[in-house]
């Protein structure tokens, strides 16, 4: 969970949310106000994964918390799932140290190795990337995100001639360094200035001979085509943008699609249509799609 600096006093609020969208609802929480959240239930090995779980949301103490406008919001956006209590004050327990001691170094696929800033583990034979939690809520730990890095390091491997890359909603910047730890010049783009700055910060974590460009620029007005694409967005987003994505990609690039919900598969392919699909696979509940020209 995100981490309030100073110790004090806070509001929790929480909220029922679709456990497959549980990092949305955090997300859209942190937009409107929140310092942090957390999953209030943790599935135990073995067991059937949950389809409602709470989802707690820290304020600052001072600041009215606008719960039923919060619900709406998480509503409209197809996330809540049911009714929650009233919000209560609380006193900070040190959050700060839990954050740090649930973010360990962890592996990705057979390349990459995620770190915080606090504990750069060197694993021979693996990528680390340098990670620092913040609003692109990109550390590797969603199965969608896992899942775009398995992509894109299979890509390389079947065409290791991939030289240009675009990542599009970057967030942290995880795979636009996942991208260029493999050699490719990597055009990084987002239209959150908040979640560009983390990534900035992210890259200045990273070797600074990784090619990287961060830009606002949208995707309407990206210049070039790229051997690779990278979108690790919502299905909704990805429909919408497909005419561009394919029409940036060059022949026989290959496209990587994440954030989409396996049962939002067969919604995101009629988009593609002139693209062969390569692959698809999913974990908990999250598909990620690869296709080619």
């Amino acid at each position: 969970m995100a981490a309030e600096r100073n110790k004090g006093v806070f509001t929790k609020a929480m909220f029922a949310v679709r456990a497959a969208m549980a990092d949305e609802a955090a997300g859209l929480l942190i937009s409107r106000g929140a310092l942090g959240c957390a999953v209030a239930e943790m599935d135990k090995p073995g067991r059937r994964p949950r389809k409602v779980v709470t989802l707690e949301a820290y304020f600052p103490s001072r600041s009215r918390v606008p719960t039923s406008a919060l619900k709406a919001a998480l509503n409209r956006a197809g996330i809540l799932a049911g009714s929650s209590p009233a919000p209560r004050t609380i006193a900070d327990p040190g959050w700060a140290t839990m954050w740090q001691e649930r973010f360990k170094p962890f592996r990705i696929g057979a390349k990459f190795q995620v770190v915080p800033p606090w504990n750069r583990h060197i694993t021979p034979g693996r990528v680390s990337i340098a990670i620092s939690p913040g609003f692109g809520f990109g550390t590797g730990h969603h199965p969608s995100t896992a899942g775009a890095m398995r992509a894109i390091e299979a890509q390389f491997a079947a065409k290791p001639a991939i030289r240009t890359a675009l990542d599009v909603g970057t967030g942290s910047g995880i795979l636009a360094f996942a991208m260029a730890s493999m050699g490719a010049r990597v055009t990084a783009i987002d239209i959150d200035r908040a979640a560009l700055d983390n990534a900035r910060e992210n890259a200045a974590l990273n070797p600074a001979d990784w090619k990287i460009r961060f830009s606002v620029t949208p995707i309407e007005k990206v210049r070039g085509k790229f051997d690779l694409i990278a979108a690790n967005i919502l299905s909704n987003v990805l429909i919408a943008m497909a005419p561009e994505l394919i029409k940036r990609l060059n022949r026989d690039g290959r496209l990587v699609m994440g954030g989409i919900l396996a049962s939002e598969v067969r919604r995101v392919l009629p988009a593609y249509r002139r693209l062969r699909t390569v692959a698809i696979t999913q974990s908990r509940g999250w598909a990620t799609i690869v296709m080619a020209r």
